[in-house]
C-alpha cells in the first residue's frame, strides 16, 4: 500500500473532521439551493409585475379607449397575476425550507468548530443561580455545555434539557433515554427537520410558548353556559334573510327587516368581550399554531423503534386522531377569525351572518375535544427536542459513549475521560476512578495544569450521564449519586456578601446534602481560599473529613500540599496531580494525571516568566 493510500484508508480519518466535512457539504448544498430558489423568485417578482401592469393598462384601454376587446386580455393578465402570485408564495416557501435547513447545518458547524458568539446561551433564568453545581461545571450560562447542546425551539423543550441535566433521573429512565438518544443521533434528518419545523413559523426568533393554548383551553364557554345560542346563530340569520325577502316582494312593510338586524347587532354587542378574549389569544399565535402543527406532522410521520419514542408517539393522539389535524382545525377556525381585520368587510358581514359568534363556537368545540390535552403535546414536543439536544452531541462526537449507570454504593469510573466543550484536538484523554461511597481524590498540581478542567470534565460528563445522554469517555460508570459542587463562589455588593461568605454559602448546599440519600458526589476547588493559609488548610481538612464520614465520595483540586499528607493516615484519600515543565524558557502542560503529590508549584517561575525579579534562592527555597 502506497503512502497516499495509508492516509486515505478510512482508519486513517479522523471520524471528528468527517463529521465536520459532512456538514459542510449539507450546508453548502442547502445554501446553492436557496440561491437557486431567490433566483426563481426573482423572476416570479418580474412576472407578477409585468402581468399586473399588463391587466391595468388593457383594463384601462378597454374603459377608457372603448376597446372592449382589451377586456378579454385585461382578465387573462390579471388570471395569470394571481397564478404567479400562487407560485410565487411556493416558491419563498421552498426557498425559507431551503434556509431554515442550511442554517440548522451551519449551527452544527459552530458546535463542532466552537464558535461560541454564534450560539445562543442555554439561557439563565430559568436555571437558580443557587443551583447546587450549574454554574460551577458550566453547564448553564455563555459558553456552557446546555448552550452547546441545546437545539430546543420551544419553552418546555428549554425547560426540559435544563431539568434533566440539572437533576438525575432514575436508572429505569435512563437507560430508556439513552435508547432513544442513540436512535435519534442516527436520525439526522429528522432532528433537522424537527428544528426547521419550529423556526420556520416562530415569531421573531423567539421560543414557541405554548401557554396561549392553556389560556385558550381554559376560556369560560359562553356556548356552554347558553344553550340557547347555538341554535339561534343558525336560525336568526335565515330569519332575517327571509323577512328580507318577504318585505322586498311586498308581503312586509320596509322596516320590517331592522327588527332582526338589531337583535343580531344585540347579539353581537353583548358578547363582545368574550369575542375579542377568544380571538386575540387565536390570532396572536398564528404563527405559533402554524409551528406546533409542523412539528407535529413531523413527528408523528416518523416510526421508532425506541420504546420511549413510541410512547411519545402514541400519547398525542386524541381519539386515535393525529394532533396534525386537530392543529389544522384550530389554524381554520383562528384563520375565520382574522376577519376583523379587514374592517369594512367584518362590519358589514358580521352583523348580518354572526360571523363572530360562529367562529367563537367553532373554537369553543375545538376546546371542549381537544384544548386540554394539547399540554400532553407541548410536554411531547419539549421530551423529543430535549432527546434531540442529547442525540447532538452523540451525532457531533464520534468518541462519545453511553455510559452504564452502577447501583447505589458502586464506584465512579471513567476510561479516558475528557471535557465535552474543548476541541476533539485540544482534549487530553485521563482516566478518573473512586473506590466507592466515603472516598476521595485529592488533585494538586501547577496554575494552569488542569485541575478545575478535570473537575468540571468529570462533572458535565456525570450531568450527561444521569440526563440519559452520552459521555466524552471510552467508558464510563456512574452510580447513583447527587452531583454537588463548590468550584465557583462569587461576592455580592448588593447583597453584602463577600467572597469567603458566598464560599461558605456553597459548601454549606454540599454539606447538607450528604447528610442524605443518595450519596453525593462533590467537585470541590480550592477549598475556603477566601482566608488565610492556615485558616484554610485545617477548615479544608475538617470539610472533607466530614463528608467522607458521611458517605460521600468526590474530588478536591488543591494547591495546599500539605492537604495531600492525609492521605498518609486515611486510606480513604488517594493522591493523584498535574505538572509542568519548562523548555528554552516556556512553560509547558501537558495536562495528564499522574498518580502521587506535584512536587513543584510555577506560581513564581509565572512571575519571572511576566518579567518579575523573584530572587532564584527563595524560589527554589519554595518549590523544592
Amino acid at each position: 500500500m502506497s503512502e497516499d493510500d495509508q492516509v486515505r484508508s478510512p482508519s486513517n480519518i479522523d471520524p471528528h473532521a468527517e463529521v465536520r466535512r459532512k456538514h459542510t457539504e449539507t450546508r453548502a448544498q442547502f445554501a446553492a439551493e436557496v440561491a437557486r430558489w431567490e433566483r426563481v423568485e426573482q423572476r416570479y417578482s418580474l412576472l407578477r409585475l409585468l402581468s399586473f401592469l399588463l391587466g391595468a393598462v388593457s383594463l384601462t384601454a378597454a374603459f377608457w379607449g372603448d376597446h372592449p376587446e382589451w377586456l378579454w386580455i385585461s382578465g387573462a393578465a390579471f388570471a395569470a397575476f394571481g397564478v404567479c402570485v400562487a407560485l410565487h408564495w411556493r416558491v419563498l416557501a421552498k426557498r425559507d425550507l431551503a434556509a431554515g435547513r442550511r442554517d440548522v447545518h451551519a449551527r452544527h458547524l459552530h458546535r463542532l468548530t466552537r464558535t461560541w458568539e454564534a450560539l445562543e446561551s442555554a439561557g439563565q433564568d430559568p436555571v437558580d443561580h443557587h443551583h447546587p453545581y450549574a454554574w460551577d461545571i458550566d453547564l448553564v450560562g455563555q459558553g456552557s455545555l446546555a448552550g452547546w447542546l441545546d437545539v430546543t425551539h420551544t419553552t418546555r423543550g428549554h425547560q426540559t434539557l435544563l431539568g434533566w441535566l440539572g437533576g438525575p433521573a432514575s436508572a429505569k429512565e435512563i437507560a430508556r433515554r439513552q435508547a432513544a438518544v442513540a436512535e435519534l443521533a442516527a436520525a439526522v434528518e429528522l432532528r433537522r427537520e424537527l428544528e426547521v419545523s419550529a423556526v420556520l413559523s416562530a415569531p421573531d426568533g423567539h421560543r414557541l410558548d405554548g401557554t396561549s393554548f392553556r389560556q385558550l383551553a381554559e376560556l369560560p364557554s359562553v356556548f356552554e353556559a347558553r344553550p340557547w345560542l347555538s341554535p339561534v346563530i343558525f336560525t336568526l340569520p335565515l330569519i332575517t334573510l327571509g323577512v328580507y325577502l318577504a318585505q322586498a316582494l311586498g308581503h312586509l312593510p320596509s322596516p320590517a327587516w331592522a327588527l332582526p338586524v338589531a337583535l343580531q347587532f344585540s347579539l353581537v354587542i353583548l358578547h363582545q368581550r368574550a369575542i375579542a378574549r377568544a380571538f386575540n389569544l387565536g390570532s396572536a399565535r398564528q404563527g405559533v399554531v402554524e409551528a406546533f402543527e409542523r412539528m407535529l406532522v413531523t413527528l408523528e410521520d416518523s416510526e421508532f423503534e425506541a420504546p420511549l419514542l413510541q410512547e411519545a408517539r402514541k400519547r398525542l393522539l386524541v381519539d386515535n386522531i393525529k394532533p396534525s389535524t386537530h392543529m389544522a382545525s384550530l389554524r381554520k377556525w383562528v384563520s375565520l377569525g382574522e376577519l376583523r381585520q379587514q374592517f369594512l368587510l367584518w362590519i358589514l358581514v358580521n352583523p348580518l351572518t354572526l360571523w363572530d359568534l360562529h367562529v367563537l363556537r367553532g373554537l369553543e368545540s375545538w376546546n371542549r375535544r381537544v384544548g386540554k390535552r394539547t399540554q400532553d403535546w407541548f410536554a411531547v414536543l419539549g421530551e423529543l427536542e430535549a432527546l434531540s439536544s442529547l442525540a447532538t452531541l452523540a451525532a457531533l462526537d464520534p468518541s462519545a459513549t453511553f455510559p452504564t449507570i452502577g447501583a447505589d454504593g458502586e464506584a465512579l469510573r471513567a476510561r479516558a475521560i475528557t471535557h465535552p466543550l474543548l476541541l476533539p484536538d485540544r482534549r487530553v484523554p485521563n482516566d478518573v476512578a473512586l473506590r466507592g461511597p466515603g472516598t476521595a481524590l485529592i488533585v494538586t498540581g501547577s496554575n494552569m495544569a488542569g485541575k478545575s478542567t478535570l473537575l468540571r470534565a468529570v462533572g458535565l460528563n456525570i450531568a450527561l450521564a444521569q440526563a440519559g445522554g452520552p459521555v466524552c469517555a471510552s467508558r464510563m460508570t456512574v452510580p447513583q449519586v447527587r452531583l454537588r459542587a463548590s468550584m465557583r463562589a462569587q461576592d455580592s455588593l448588593q447583597e453584602g456578601a463577600s467572597y469567603f461568605h458566598a464560599e461558605l454559602t456553597k459548601l454549606k448546599g454540599v454539606v447538607e446534602g450528604a447528610e442524605n440519600g443518595p450519596p453525593v458526589l462533590f467537585l470541590l476547588d480550592e477549598l475556603l481560599r477566601g482566608t488565610n493559609e492556615r485558616a484554610r488548610h485545617v477548615g479544608a481538612k475538617a470539610v472533607l473529613l466530614h463528608l467522607l464520614e458521611r458517605g460521600a465520595s468526590g474530588l478536591v483540586a488543591t494547591h495546599d500540599v500539605a492537604l495531600a499528607a492525609l492521605q498518609d493516615d486515611d486510606t480513604r484519600i488517594t493522591n493523584v496531580h498535574f505538572t509542568d515543565v519548562v523548555v528554552e524558557g516556556e512553560m509547558r502542560f501537558d495536562y495528564r494525571l499522574r498518580d502521587g503529590v506535584v512536587r513543584t508549584s510555577n506560581a513564581l517561575r509565572l512571575l519571572a516568566l511576566a518579567g518579575v525579579d523573584v530572587p532564584s534562592e527563595e524560589r527554589r527555597a519554595i518549590e523544592g
